[in-house]
């Protein structure tokens, strides 16, 4: 089976630690209102542009979920200096690797690739699912 879905949302918590790392949470729907993602990312801009830990949860209309750990990507940095400027190109991979209701026990991947500021996000989500 395989989804497309586009979401966009708030980036409701941006931390920035002193070694570089930046860590972000996400939460968003789809225009249609079918879908909502939550889920979190990690990249360090001293190290270049590799994601590091994160996961998300796209959860259907109907409650049923499915669970994503992040298994790499990278997270432009942005072209200006202020990031409140500029945005951050994202292009990530994930394994699903669980669900709940119509998804329990699925398996398979994901693509992510969209745009992040520090208050917003929009992605494409490619969703490939192993029944």
């Amino acid at each position: 089976m395989e989804l497309t879905i586009d979401v966009a949302g708030d980036v409701v918590e941006w931390q920035k630690l002193l070694n570089g790392t930046q860590i972000v949470t996400i939460e968003g729907a789809s225009a249609d209102g079918q879908w909502t993602l939550s889920g979190g990312l990690s990249w360090n801009i001293r190290g270049g542009s590799k994601a590091g830990d994160g996961d998300i949860t796209l959860t259907r209309a109907d409650g049923s979920e499915l669970f994503g750990t992040l298994a790499g990507g990278d997270v432009a940095e942005p072209g200006q200096r202020d990031p409140e400027e500029a945005g951050y190109t994202m292009r990530l991979a994930y394994e699903i690797d669980g669900g709940s209701g119509g998804f329990e026990s699925a398996s398979g991947a994901a693509r992510a690739e969209g745009s992040l500021s520090l208050e917003a996000f929009h992605g494409r989500w490619r969703v490939e699912i192993n029944r």
